[in-house]
C-alpha cells in the first residue's frame, strides 16, 4: 500500500514538472492577415523544446496563463489600437507592455513609427530597460532604442535561421506581392514558368493557429524549392536567404530599402526599386539567377547562438 502511494505521488510530481518544463517557454503568435508573421513564429518554435505556449501579439498586454511564461518576443510591433485596427475581432483595451505573465526575451524585434507613443512612453522605456538588452531586427529600431539609452544590439531577423530540408529545386520563378507592372516585365523577360503569390489574405484571421502554421509551412516549402523568388516582402526575402534560394528584393522607392524596417536587412540580398527594374537598369538573369550574397551568414550564426543559449538556460 505504501509503495503504491509513493509511486502515485512520484507520478504526479514527475508529470507536473514535465508539463511545466514543456509549457514554460512561449513565442509570439498571430491573428493577422499576413502569413509572413507566422514565418517568424515557426522560426522561433524550431528552437523551443516540447510543447510551447502561443502569446498573441495583438493581445500581449492581456495574456493570461497559470504560470509565468518565458517568451521569445520577436517580430513587428505593432498597430496600436488607437491608431489602426483591421481585424474583425474587437481590439484589446491596451496594447503594451506585455502582461505580468510574460517574461520576455526580446530579440529580432521591430518597432514601427505609429507605435512609438506607446512603446516609448516613460512606462515602456523603463520596462524595456528592465528586460534589456533588446535585440533589434533592423538598424532603424536599434537607433530608436539607443536614442533612449535602452541597452540594445542589432540582431537581424530570426527567419534567417530557418533550414532548407529540400534537396531539389523546381524551375519556377515566384513573384511575391509585387506590382502588376513589375510582374509583367519579368514575365516578358523569362523562359521559366512564373507563379504570382501573396502573403496577405483576409481569410487568415479566421483560421486556427494550427492551420495558420500549416499554411505557413506550405509556403516556406515553396520558397525552399523555388528556382528564384522576387518579392517586396521581408518575410519572403529573409527565409530565401536562409534557404539559399536565389532572391531579388524589390521596393517601390530606392531609399526606403535603406531606412525603416528594411535597414540592415535589404543590403543582405540583391535588391533594387521597381522603377530600376522596369527601366532595364538591373542586370539580373531570372532564368539563371546568381547566388545570393553571403553577408547574412554571421547574423544567422549569432541568432542561432543567442537562441540556443537562452533556451538552454531556461529549459
Amino acid at each position: 500500500m505504501r509503495k503504491t502511494f509513493c509511486f502515485f505521488l512520484f507520478s504526479i510530481l514527475f508529470s507536473t514538472s514535465l508539463i511545466r518544463g514543456e509549457e514554460s517557454l512561449g513565442y509570439v503568435s498571430h491573428s493577422t492577415i499576413n502569413i509572413g508573421d507566422d514565418f517568424q513564429s515557426i522560426a522561433v518554435k524550431r528552437f523551443l523544446p516540447g510543447k510551447t505556449v502561443p502569446v498573441d501579439r495583438e493581445f500581449i498586454n492581456e495574456f493570461d496563463y497559470n504560470s509565468i511564461v518565458k517568451t521569445v518576443v520577436s517580430g513587428w510591433f505593432m498597430h496600436d489600437v488607437s491608431a489602426y485596427w483591421d481585424l474583425k475581432i474587437p481590439p484589446p483595451k491596451k496594447s503594451w507592455p506585455p502582461s505580468s505573465k510574460v517574461d520576455p526575451f526580446f530579440i529580432s524585434i521591430h518597432f514601427t513609427g505609429t507605435f512609438f507613443p506607446t512603446v516609448f512612453s516613460d512606462e515602456s522605456v523603463e520596462y524595456l530597460k528592465e528586460h534589456a538588452p533588446i535585440g533589434a531586427r533592423d538598424l532603424f529600431t536599434l537607433d530608436q532604442l539607443q536614442q533612449r539609452d535602452i541597452p540594445s544590439y542589432y540582431s537581424g531577423c530570426l527567419t534567417l535561421t530557418l533550414e532548407n530540408t529540400c534537396k531539389e529545386r523546381n524551375n519556377i520563378i515566384y513573384l511575391v506581392d509585387i506590382d502588376e507592372k513589375s510582374a509583367n516585365y519579368i514575365k516578358s523577360k523569362v523562359k521559366s514558368p512564373v507563379i504570382v503569390l501573396t502573403h496577405g489574405k483576409t481569410i487568415l484571421q479566421y483560421l486556427s493557429l494550427e492551420h495558420r502554421l500549416i499554411y505557413a509551412e506550405h509556403l516556406l516549402d515553396i520558397y525552399r524549392r523555388a528556382k528564384c523568388v522576387v518579392t517586396t516582402r521581408l518575410h519572403a526575402s529573409m527565409p530565401c536567404l536562409a534557404f539559399e534560394t536565389p532572391l531579388l528584393f524589390l521596393n517601390a522607392k530606392q531609399d526606403s530599402l535603406g531606412s525603416g524596417r528594411f535597414s540592415g536587412l535589404a543590403d543582405l540580398a540583391w535588391h533594387c526599386s521597381w522603377d530600376e527594374l522596369c527601366n532595364g537598369e538591373v542586370d539580373y538573369d531570372f532564368d539563371n539567377p546568381p547566388e545570393n550574397p553571403k553577408d547574412y551568414i554571421p547574423i544567422r550564426e549569432d541568432l542561432i547562438k543567442r537562441m540556443t543559449e537562452w533556451v538552454n538556460s531556461n529549459s
